[in-house]
């Protein structure tokens, strides 16, 4: 996989935080950002396709009806 340089401004602290996070977890502080990252995200796309499904659920025959129309 192709990998594309971020620059990231960030407190001392915040750094400091990251830094010692990917330590304490033997991985690249690149690595430990990219994850957290991806987590993120993944978070998102699970919550999403969640409401998706109630919706479904809940007014798929209306859809349905409304769509042959």
């Amino acid at each position: 996989m192709a990998k594309t340089q971020v620059n990231v401004r960030m407190s001392d602290e915040t750094a400091e935080m990251a830094r010692q996070a990917a330590e304490t977890r033997h991985m690249p502080l690149n690595d430990y950002i990219e994850q957290l990252v991806r987590r993120d995200n993944d978070g998102v796309r699970e919550r999403f396709l969640e409401g998706a499904r109630e919706v479904i659920v809940g007014y798929g025959d209306l859809i349905e009806e409304l769509a042959a129309r």
